[in-house]
């Protein structure tokens, strides 16, 4: 009897399996590049009256037959309103874009409004490659804090898009799928950063740049320097474009292993567009629009806070930026605090600094008995190398024999080189300074000075530093010495005043300190 049952269950499965394959139903059409699995549900579905979930934004689309998207194209064009935190939006039902970003903390320089994005400028979400999916009026739909819209022509190409404020300060969250063209073009992430500003009061520092970090490595890439497409690949961390103080990049929910950038516009008008492509069409994740804050970037996570160019010794920055806005939070003035950090920079330093000038002090002093022994041997140490030998053991026991050691002077200094670095990235690239004021004529610690007052008075300072200074080496080596204070201060004309600022102040400390040196030498025994 169990055998029988056992038999009849065999056969009964093999007359299944034989008429599904006989008899198989159609499969529903998929439009081109878009996957057959539903995509990850990263925001709720969207419906309105007389619209099936079926064509809702945000749920898969298909049908039994006939095309899986229908046709589909909007008929108003009136700019859409989305509010974030620390932000405003206008999303254009044509192309389906963001067609404005405003920062509600930050003002350009003519007082108004802070736009990242722009009217009339290169819109965000568009998709990579032209097309009537970027000219033609999206289906809008609206909800609590979020913005749907979608299009498609009936014949396999279509879009979906989601905006949605962010959990985050300066965040949307954003989903794009598609099929078709548009599914192998990818996303516009953004091209340059319009903001209202006079590029030309940054200096040397203003530009923009397309940025990406990808497998843990962070890529920079210029538009100037771009010749046709370049193509980053690897695991996408985020991707998108910066300038000195501003970001827009997305941080991809899904992973991405690809970044196209290419460069748009012509002459000074030049930026790079960044370009990412997701899997099956579908691109989704955070988009950050918003300053390079330190704080804030840390809190993104991914190494989006190396965005902020602090250099190799950027730990150092980061502290004296700690530094700095704690000061700041007492005088609140950031000049008069760039003032205090370096005051304190400089007594901390001092035991080094009065090392170093003691030194060079006392080597002036050997200056005639070395010139002694280098007249001696000059002619003959030219053409004999053990003549030249036998001098230079000469003047080491020299040194030896006083007691001066001629590295003496320049170990405290190179002990410092990675202070002063971290100083001047720091005041070069830090957002708190941009449109601080200062007093009288600096209005913006962030741009360069415009009346040139404190890069003259800097190389003034510089001047009357080197003539105080202890005169050693040859003569030849100290009269160029005394034109990099003028190379210096043709440098620092287009640096931001904040660092002329700094540097101004470190020369009349250093001034300072030579002169307290001069007395303390003065009073002390002389050497045996």
């Amino acid at each position: 009897m169990e055998k029988r049952v056992l038999l009849a269950a065999v056969l009964s499965g093999l007359v299944v399996i034989v008429w599904f394959w006989l008899f198989a139903p159609p499969r529903p059409n998929i439009p081109a590049g878009k996957p057959e699995t539903a995509t990850p549900a990263v925001r709720e579905p969207v419906t309105s009256p007389g619209e099936t979930a079926a064509a809702a934004i945000g749920t898969p689309v298909s049908g039994a037959s006939g095309p899986a998207v229908p046709a589909a194209s909007g008929t108003d064009s009136a700019l859409v309103d989305l509010q974030g935190e620390e932000m405003r939006l206008k999303i254009d039902p044509k192309g389906g874009t963001i067609s404005s970003l405003v920062l509600s903390g930050y003002r350009d320089d003519a007082g108004g409004p802070l736009e990242l994005v722009r009217p009339g400028g290169a819109q965000p979400l568009a998709v990579g490659v032209a097309g009537p999916w970027n000219e033609a009026l999206y289906v809008v739909e609206r909800g609590n804090g979020w913005v749907g819209l979608r299009w498609s022509d009936g014949a396999g190409n279509w879009v979906e898009k989601r905006i949605s404020a962010g959990k985050g300060k300066y965040a949307l969250d954003v989903e794009v799928r598609a099929g078709g063209v548009p599914a192998r073009a990818g996303v516009v992430v953004g091209a340059g950063l319009e903001k209202g500003l006079n590029t030309e009061k940054q200096g040397r520092f203003g530009g923009t740049d397309g940025v990406a970090r990808l497998g843990g490595k962070l890529e920079r890439v210029a538009a100037a320097k771009l010749d046709g497409v370049k193509t980053l690949r690897g695991s996408v961390d985020f991707a998108g474009v910066e300038d000195q103080y501003f970001l827009l990049v997305m941080l991809p929910a899904i992973p991405l292993d690809e970044v196209r950038v290419s460069a748009v516009g012509t002459g000074p008008t030049l930026v790079p567009q960044v370009v990412v492509t997701g899997a099956g069409g579908v691109v989704s994740g955070t988009v950050y629009a918003g300053p390079k804050e330190h704080a804030t970037l840390g809190g993104y996570g991914r190494g989006l806070d190396e965005t902020v160019s602090f250099g190799i010794f950027g730990f150092l920055s980061v502290g004296f930026l700690a530094a700095l806005r704690w000061i700041y939070g007492w005088v609140r003035n950031w000049g008069v605090a760039i003032i205090a950090l370096t005051a304190g920079i400089r007594i901390l330093l001092f035991p080094l600094n009065h090392k170093s000038a003691v030194a060079m002090k006392r080597m002036q002093t050997l200056q005639p008995k070395l010139k002694a022994i280098q007249d001696r041997y000059q002619e003959k140490a030219k053409k004999d190398p053990n003549v030249r030998a036998r001098m230079n053991q000469e003047v080491m026991q020299m040194y030896k024999t006083e007691g001066v050691n001629p590295m003496g002077g320049c170990l405290p200094m190179l002990v410092q080189l990675p202070i002063l670095w971290a100083l001047y990235s720091l005041f070069a690239y830090a957002i708190e300074l941009r449109q601080a004021p200062f007093v009288f004529w600096i209005k913006d610690l962030a741009a360069k000075d415009p009346t040139y007052i404190t890069p003259i008075l800097m190389t003034a300072s510089m001047v009357l530093q080197q003539r105080m200074a202890p005169q050693v080496g040859d003569p030849a080596q100290r009269r160029m010495f005394m034109l990099m204070p003028f190379i210096f201060g043709f440098m620092f004309m287009s640096f931001p005043a904040g660092l002329v600022l700094y540097w101004l102040v470190n020369n009349i400390f250093t001034i300072g300190q030579q002169v307290l040196t001069e007395r303390m030498m003065a009073g002390s025994p002389k050497p045996a």
